[in-house]
């Protein structure tokens, strides 16, 4: 597989570096930028030079991770100098397979959703594969989303919108919980330093519990939570405060507006 890589924001960028560090050979990856300062630090960085998007031929699989907003003009530059069996594979966010299969006349594009946990080679990546596929597309799409972490091939696209709210956000509902849980320990007398690194091993703690046993979240919830014990009081104020629904509704939230996003780009 030959790979390129258009848009070398945090995305793009941190996608490359985890083919990198998954093995993938520098020779046959490249990075195509439009040459913004930070861009270019990126590429310094990863030791590969910026390519210019009519080089883009020799490419059989293109990945799209450019902002939204600039999908069409991006794609109205490319479609010439693919390659004509080019697999295309868009992170872009809101941006239907189907308006890029059509900017570019190609039937061979996939979507997918990664998530913060690119950086680390831990992402929830849910795609959308719009149509068939040859066996050697599939495994060149598996080596670049398996770089990024886990996969979760959906087949109705409009669940790619759920992945958005849920492993999207994610991070950002799991970071805000914490500073509340941190928050409390500040409080009572630890220090910054102290409270942030006890929330933090708590939660590396609990995930490592959960993929070690198996377990699904309520039942470690409940196996915590001893009756009448200090967990019950928390859960009790939780429950009464009615912290679910609200929650609930926060993602919800989250849900409609990647469905308000998806809908602007149809």
């Amino acid at each position: 597989m030959r790979l390129a890589i258009i848009g070398v924001g945090n995305l793009g960028g941190s996608l490359a570096e985890r083919l990198l560090v998954s093995g993938f050979c520098r020779d046959d990856l490249s990075l195509i930028t439009r040459g913004s300062e930070a861009s270019l630090r990126r590429c310094e960085k990863l030791g590969l030079e910026p390519e210019k998007i009519r080089n883009i031929g020799v490419f059989d699989t293109i990945v799209l991770a450019v902002k939204p907003q600039d999908s069409e003009a991006v794609c109205a530059e490319l479609k010439s100098f693919l390659h004509t069996d080019a697999l295309i594979i868009s992170l872009m966010a809101g941006v239907p397979t189907s308006n890029i299969s059509e900017f570019l006349n190609r039937l061979s594009v996939v979507r997918a959703m990664p998530n913060l946990g690119t950086v680390v080679g831990q992402s929830a990546t849910a795609y959308f594969v719009l149509n068939e596929i040859s066996e050697l597309q599939r495994n060149n799409l598996k080596h670049v989303l398996n770089a990024c972490g886990q996969t979760f091939e959906v087949f109705d696209e409009g669940l790619l919108d759920v992945a958005t709210a849920v492993a999207g956000s994610g991070p950002a509902y799991l970071c805000w919980l914490g500073e509340q849980i941190e928050s409390v320990a500040l409080a009572e007398g630890f220090s910054k330093e102290e409270a942030h690194s006890i929330v933090l091993q708590t939660f590396k703690g609990a995930v490592a519990y959960l993929e070690h046993g198996g377990e699904s979240f309520s039942e470690l919830r409940a196996k915590v939570t001893s009756p009448q014990g200090t967990t019950a009081a928390a859960i009790q104020t939780l429950d009464g405060a009615l912290a679910h629904e609200t929650v609930q509704s926060a993602i919800k939230a989250a849900l409609d507006r990647a469905r308000e996003f998806r809908n602007h780009f149809s």
